[in-house]
Order: structure tokens, then sequence, then C-alpha cells
């Protein structure tokens, strides 16, 4: 794969054909991996901003979430709840971010890890710096998660091989988000978090009694 377009995916997430796209448009699916650098006027500081947000249909699915630099997880922001499904589901601000996105179509599954920071965040405005950890495309999953072995789900993960037939996993920091992005890609109309969860408010108000 040429660098230039590990560079485009390295910052904007997979990258389909115009067929594919048109597919998970069509099925409802609105995953958004995309990263915006945002500021903070009263911390003076510069941050990440993401939206968790995807789902599943029967037959595909195609879901981004967000981790620590250590594969730990991530208190959301903001809480999205919305009448249709497999849509944005929460909102994560954070000075440096891991995406997992991932996208299913029946049993084959491609995904992409990814390191996301600020450089030079004392300048005006920081430039983003994108980096692959792990990309694995055709992966395979006999378990059908999404219909008969739902039982299964947050225990089963696929296999991706090299080019020349070694098998190749997510290291193992990133094994747990693995599993949990594959039960994210067979949750058909997904209306919860499988990455983000509830955490202490960061800034809490006081109100005088």
């Amino acid at each position: 794969m040429k660098d230039s377009r590990l560079t485009t995916m390295a910052r904007r997430g997979l990258t389909f054909p115009a067929e594919t796209r048109e597919q998970i448009r069509k099925t409802g699916i609105r995953c958004r991996p995309q990263l915006e650098i945002v500021y903070q006027q009263r911390a003076n500081e510069w941050k990440l901003r993401g939206e968790e947000s995807g789902g599943a249909v029967a037959d595909l699915g195609h879901y981004v979430g967000f981790v620590g630099r250590e594969g730990q997880t991530l208190p959301w922001l903001q809480r999205v709840q919305n009448f249709i499904p497999n849509g944005v589901h929460a909102v994560v601000v954070d000075a440096t971010l891991i995406r997992v996105e991932m996208f299913r179509y029946e049993q084959t599954y491609d995904l992409l890890i990814t390191c996301h920071s600020l450089d030079g965040a004392e300048r005006k405005r920081p430039e983003l710096r994108s980096q692959i950890l792990f990309l694995g495309r055709n992966g395979t999953l006999e378990t059908e998660l999404w219909g008969k072995d739902a039982a299964f789900r947050g225990g089963a993960m696929p296999h991706f091989f090299t080019r020349s037939g070694e098998q190749g996993l997510p290291g193992g920091p990133w094994i747990e988000v693995t599993l949990k992005i594959t039960e994210a890609v067979c949750c058909t109309g997904c209306r919860h978090c499988h990455l983000l969860e509830a955490g202490t408010p960061r800034h809490a108000l006081e109100v005088p009694a």
C-alpha cells in the first residue's frame, strides 16, 4: 500500500470504494471517524474531539470508538441519545486519542487502530499527528454475532493474516478493544456506547446552599 494512502488512512480512517460507501449510506449507519481540533478558552488548551458512532444491520457493520494511550477506557464528555439507531452515541475530548475503527461485511472484517495527538500545542493552532498502530484487512470470523451466535458477543474477534500467511493480531493492549469493537459492528440497531463509558464530570458546578 502506498505511503500517501496510509497517511490519508491514518488521519481520516478506513477508505472504501465508492460502491461500498454508497451501500453503507443506504443502510443508515452513520460512522464518523473524523477528528476535530478544538480550543478550550477557560483552560487555554487545544484538544481533540471525537464522536463514538456507528452500528450494524444484519449483513454490514461500521463503528468507531476511542480509548486512551494505553488502551484504557475513557469517559465520555457527552452521551448522545437519538431516536434513530446506528448514529452518534457519545462525544469525547482529550489531548491524545486512540481511534479504533472496524468495518464488517457479513463475516469479513477490516480493523484500523490509530494514535492521534497534537504537535506544537504552544502555537496558535497545533497540527494533528496521526500514526497507524494496527491495520488488518479481510479478517474472518465464522461466528454470527449479529444473529444466532449473539451470546458470544464480547468474547470473539476476527483472525487477521499478513500477506505471507502469518497470523497478524493486534498487540496486547489492543485485544480488549478489538473484542469490544467486534461486538459493536455486530450490534444491529445500536443505540449505546461500546468503548466510551460514563465517568466523573471533570468540571463540577458548585451551587450555594
